[in-house]
This record gives C-alpha cells, structure tokens and sequence, in this order.
C-alpha cells in the first residue's frame, strides 16, 4: 500500500487512485451494503486528506460513507452503483463475534475459504466480481488521473486487477490511497 504524496504528482498523471471512504458510525461490524454515513472524524478526516487533490473525475459508490468522502474532492463525479461495497446478507451490522455464534460452521468455513463461502443472503464473490469487472470497465474508459472511492472489499477487488495483489492479503485503512498506475 502507498498513500500519495507530493512527490508522487508526476506519476498521477495516468493513475487511478483507489480511495477507501472514511470512517463510518457503524463501526466494529460487517456494514457491506449498509448505507451507513461518515462518522464526524471520518469527516474531518476526508477534508483533511482530499482538499487540494487534482484529478479529473471521481468515481464513487453509492454508498453515503464513500459519497461523503467524494464530496470532499473538488472534481466532477460518477456515481458508478457497481461500485457499492458486497452484501454480507444477515451479517449486516453484526460483529464476528455475533456471526460465529450464530453461524459457527458457516464462520468457521469462511475464515478456511473467504472468498469461496458466501455469508447467508449474501453476494457470492463470482457475482461481486464480476460486477467490479464492469466498474473497471467504466473507470479505465475514462479520463485520468482518476480516483475511486468505495470500500476495502470494492478496492481489494480493484487492486487484484490493476495490480495483481492477491485480495485474500488486501488491507487498507479509512481514507487510505492506493495510488495504481495504468
């Protein structure tokens, strides 16, 4: 993971930054498709971190938590629905905690295969990314320098594509940039 610098602005030129939203309220849980807002750190943290930031386009989840990080980037936006976080289904605004206890041999399958066990009612990774696929699609038909703003899951995906990161070792954290050339 990098985060962007001033150093870095020469490379920006055909970049896509991958941006995950600031922090949420809802936070300690599994939020996936939950439109749950930005926290008032998360906030402050986004106009501390995106003001000033130069791109041509911003495209962004639907999700409220990545619309109000968005807000923060002074350039046009493509509310790209694609790009909403995965469904976690009934885990919605549980803790692993909550899931292991009522999903013991479902949370203990997940943590064997992440990607290859969907949580109850929710997306498959298959059907996820192929819906990143078509967000990618979208993203690199546009103008650069480009960011993205969306969630880890969203991003893990993205980078797994544009810079063959392996999503299963994927981190970053709120407000966090990934800056990926292209």
């Amino acid at each position: 993971m990098s985060s962007l610098r001033n150093s870095d602005a020469a490379r920006v030129s055909m970049s896509i930054l991958l941006i995950r939203h600031e922090e949420p309220e809802m936070r300690g849980k599994f939020i996936g498709s939950t439109d749950s807002p930005l926290s008032e750190a998360g906030r402050e943290g986004a106009a501390a971190k995106l003001a000033g930031m130069k791109v041509a386009v911003v495209y962004v989840s639907p999700l409220r938590r990545a619309r109000e990080t968005a807000d923060c980037i002074d350039a046009p936006q493509v509310v790209v629905p694609e790009l909403a976080e995965i469904s976690f289904g009934e885990w919605e605004g549980l803790t692993w905690q909550e899931i292991q206890e009522r999903w013991p041999g479902v949370a203990c399958r997940k943590i064997e295969d992440w990607m290859g066990v969907t949580a109850p009612g929710g997306e498959c990774w298959t059907d996820f990314r192929a819906r990143i696929d078509r967000a990618l699609d979208i993203v690199l038909a546009g103008p650069r320098p480009a960011a993205v703003v969306a969630h880890m899951v969203v991003n893990a995906a993205l980078a797994a594509r544009l810079l063959n990161l392996d999503p299963k070792q994927f981190r970053q954290q709120y407000g966090e940039i990934l800056t990926c050339d292209v």
